[in-house]
């Protein structure tokens, strides 16, 4: 009497132990090289926009050893500055052109007259480029009267008297100067919904430009919520933060 012997099909076979380690090495490299870009791309983001407010600073320095004056508080830009001789570039004198301040109206305001000429005048110096001066509401736009920031959102500009500012209290206050709000509501007042910024990053870029502490030197949040003991609450990814910072210190 003659056995069979079975054959198998190896077309049902199940993959190995082995094979299946490969596989699974190969979707964790897979899955970190992906988490991996997307924290060059976070990092970079960070990088740019601090060199986006040096660059901001280093050109409002150059406008003023130049012409010696404020970008948006140059009383006669129409005749000094080349494609400068309409709004929002060039407004009509007021009692407050001239004085070296942009102080229209203040950081945390929507911005109007020397604070809406700031940029388009950097612009028509050729000191910053992304800025395309339109007239009316169509200005109020990232890439028109106002730079776009690499992270998101853009720049406001304004001068503070001193005193109480974002997260700053009153005593001892934050220090008369000139101020960088970094927004996501072009030509607005900052409001909650329109926080650029995460905890994390806020932190970040204040570590990159200034001291890291949400409370003291020259970079602090707006927002109390951004601000935790000093400190900046980065494990806590609801919080928003618009960024005040200070230039031509």
């Amino acid at each position: 009497m003659n056995t069979l012997t079975p054959i198998t099909d190896r077309k049902q076979a199940g993959f190995t132990l082995v094979e299946l380690a490969v596989v699974m090495i190969i979707i964790g490299l897979l899955i970190g090289g992906v988490l991996k870009g997307q924290e060059l791309i976070a990092n970079a983001q960070i990088v740019a926009t601090a060199s986006a407010v040096k660059g901001i600073d280093a050109a409002t320095t150059t406008f003023r050893d130049t012409f010696a004056a404020m970008p948006g508080d140059m009383r006669n830009a129409n005749t000094r500055l080349s494609n400068c001789t309409a709004t929002p570039c060039f407004t009509p004198v007021t009692a407050s052109y001239g004085n070296g301040r942009v102080d229209s109206v203040k950081i945390l305001v929507a911005p109007a007259n020397e604070n809406l000429s700031f940029f388009p005048q950097l612009a028509a110096a050729d000191l910053i480029s992304g800025v395309n001066a339109v007239t009316g509401a169509a200005g109020n736009a990232w890439g028109a009267n106002f730079p776009e920031a690499p992270i998101g959102g853009g720049f406001h500009a304004a001068y503070h008297a001193g005193g109480a500012l974002g997260v700053v209290p009153a005593a001892p206050g934050a220090r008369p100067g000139h101020y960088l709000l970094l927004n996501n509501n072009p030509g607005a007042a900052p409001s909650g919904s329109t926080a650029p910024l995460s905890a994390l990053e806020a932190a970040r870029l204040d570590r990159k430009l200034d001291d890291g502490n949400s409370r003291t030197g020259t970079v602090f949040p707006l927002e109390s919520a951004c601000n935790v003991a000093s400190l900046y609450p980065e494990s806590n990814t609801g919080v928003s933060c618009h960024l005040i910072i200070r230039f031509q210190n």
